[in-house]
């Protein structure tokens, strides 16, 4: 009897030793969470479990090869989907990771160093120790985690989404836009079928090109309105030209909350500001990240992330080239390093003449700003351009690329004078939130009092989102829409065609231009 009850015991203590495994295992994505600013997603990748399930049976150094290769793809997963890239984008561009701000490199290697002590756990764990008996019960144990997981996870996607989704079927956005929406971390994770969904589902429409039209499909823009209202997209030339200022405001989304909607655009609701200016407000999709936010604009189609490495060809019907040849001056701006996502590179290949990163400005005496990334304060950026609109008499078009509210934003928020966080209880209760709206708010209160500047001629504003903010609570991601960004419009009054400028006049204006 004695032997059985120690056996027993024997068998109970391996399988809760490796189902502990299977939840210590997610250490490293846990930090990366906490101390890089990664969504959550879930809190346990069932992956790991098939891992641990695979350890019992195989050597030890597959094991570890196997864990560090699914990690590397949780890891990547993650910031997939924190910042709306594929999964091909953000292994294109793990180079720009040194980009990064001193602190995040630490904490970044601080993940590297947890993942380290996750494989080498692995790579020495004593099967050999195990009996037989023992590895069936353990994996018994790991099965039945799983299948628990799982379990909950589908009945919330019951409750969630209507029926229960094949994660190798979903065929249309709408299906994953309605999972997205589920306000909670999940139970489980399950890192390798979500980057094939994701490569599968969201890479298709943004980065396969056309050979034949040498182009990505054209997309709706807040800029090709913009000159449609203002004449431009027909063709309009003269002495009179009229600047051309995109204001890309770095994670401004669509906020399902009116009041904070309302709120952030009241700026330009000055008695002021519409004497002289069209006020004209919409929404157009947004299709990834920040860059795919500039092809949008700049381009008005789904480039996404090739727009590093499109050829001249297809960067020909670009506004930057467009609007160079009819005689504008173009300027883009950016607060960070020129290096990120190579700008100093494409923004000279789609045609801007002049660019201005974070040294440049530095130099010309403006202010840094701390943040996710380390740069230049966006209210004195918007200043700046102020001057450099005021000093000359040729036509310019201006790209700026905000940057203060780019997440994870710091809490408080740093500025001398944030707005009140009172206007809603949400607001008030999460500071994250908050900072966000203080930063967004504040480029919006910035580029008003630019609109309000006396220029040697008239000056068209586009102030558009790139995308949805990338919170890491679910609650506060769901807020936000998963497929739409704002828009604001300032096109100066007896020189607009049209107070508004609805898509289906704009789109054909823009084929024109193509």
């Amino acid at each position: 009897m004695s032997f059985w009850i120690d056996k027993g015991a024997s068998n109970l203590r391996w399988s809760i030793f490796v189902t502990l495994y299977a939840v210590l295992a997610n250490i490293p994505f846990w930090a990366a969470s906490r101390w890089l600013g990664l969504a959550p997603v879930g809190w346990f990748c069932l992956e790991y479990a098939g891992v641990g399930l695979l350890a019992l049976f195989v050597p030890r150094v597959i094991a570890a090869v196997l864990l560090l290769l699914v990690i590397f793809a949780d890891l990547t997963c993650t910031a997939s989907k924190t910042y709306f890239l594929t999964p091909t984008e953000c292994l294109a561009n793990v180079g720009f990771l040194r980009e990064l701000p001193a602190t995040r490199l630490i904490a970044l290697s601080a993940v590297a160093v947890l993942t380290l002590i996750v494989i080498s756990a692995v790579a020495f764990f004593p099967v050999a120790a195990m009996s037989r008996t023992s590895r069936w019960c353990a994996a018994i144990c790991l099965i039945s985690f799983a299948v628990l997981s799982i379990s909950v996870d589908c009945v919330v996607v019951r409750a969630t989404a209507g029926q229960i989704q094949n994660p190798f079927r979903i065929s249309k956005r709408s299906d994953m836009t309605k999972l997205s929406e589920i306000s909670r971390v999940w139970v489980g994770r399950y890192p390798l079928v979500r980057l094939a969904r994701m490569e599968t589902l969201l890479g298709r429409p943004r980065n396969v090109l056309d050979a034949s039209r040498q182009s990505s499909s054209p997309v709706p823009s807040a800029a090709v309105f913009a000159l449609a209202s203002a004449g431009l997209a027909a063709g309009k030339r003269g002495q009179k030209l009229p600047n051309v200022v995109i204001v890309l405001v770095e994670s401004w989304g669509l906020d399902s909350d009116s009041s904070v909607r309302d709120s952030l655009v009241h700026p330009y609701s000055q008695v002021g500001l519409r004497a002289r200016y069209s006020v004209v407000q919409g929404t157009v999709p947004f299709y990834g990240g920040t860059v795919a936010g500039e092809a949008r604009e700049l381009c008005g189609n789904s480039f996404g992330f090739h727009l590093l490495d499109a050829s001249a060809a297809e960067l020909s019907g670009c506004l930057p080239g467009r609007l160079a040849a009819m005689g504008y001056r173009t300027l883009a701006v950016h607060g960070m390093n020129g290096n990120m996502f190579s700008r100093s590179d494409w923004y000279s290949r789609i045609g801007f003449q002049e660019q201005w990163f974070h040294n440049a400005l530095m130099r010309q005496g403006l202010p840094n700003c701390l943040g996710a990334f380390f740069g230049t304060c966006d209210a004195a950026i918007a200043d700046w351009i102020g001057r450099r609109l005021g000093e000359h008499d040729d036509p310019y078009f201006v790209h700026w690329v905000t940057l203060n509210s780019h997440l994870p934003v710091p809490v408080p928020s740093l500025l001398q004078n944030g707005a009140s966080c009172s206007l809603t209880p949400l607001l008030s209760r999460e500071p994250a939130f908050c900072a966000w709206y203080q930063l967004v708010l504040n480029v919006h209160e910035s580029v008003s009092r630019l609109a309000m500047t006396t220029f040697a001629r008239p000056t068209v504003f586009v102030i558009v989102g790139d995308h949805a903010p990338p919170f890491t609570d679910p609650g506060l991601a769901s807020q936000f829409s998963s497929t739409d960004v704002p828009y604001v419009l300032l096109v100066p009054r007896g020189d607009s065609e049209t107070s508004t400028c609805p898509s289906p006049k704009c789109r054909p204006a823009f084929e024109s231009w193509r």
